[in-house]
């Protein structure tokens, strides 16, 4: 009993790509329920722009791939508090590309 206890506490266990901080847009979506339509995500990139300051994605609608990493999405785009594209959901691009996370005003 001891000797297993020894190797097993040696052994430090793999990440899983949810518990890590850094994850893509499809990612983020996937772990929330039907699938992040109504949430709100933001690209990192916006977060560390003190200019796009309330800036984000509403999810409208989302498509994803069997693996749960890949995919396409559909939100309505504001930047700066003001919506963009007069409220019409657009396609979100770059969603592999940046890392996302749930926005929280």
């Amino acid at each position: 009993m001891n000797v297993a206890r020894q190797v097993l506490s040696g052994i430090s266990p793999k990440p899983s790509i949810f518990s890590q901080g850094n994850k893509n847009l499809y990612q983020v979506l996937s772990v929330l329920p039907d699938h992040g339509v109504g949430s709100r995500v933001v690209p990192t990139k916006f977060l560390n722009n003190p200019s796009l300051n309330d800036s984000y994605y509403e999810i409208t609608k989302v498509n994803l791939k069997p693996g749960l990493s890949h995919g396409r999405a559909w939100g309505v785009k504001v930047v700066k508090g003001r919506t963009m594209e007069h409220g019409k959901p657009v396609e979100i691009r770059n969603g592999l590309k940046y890392k996302w996370k749930l926005y929280s005003s």
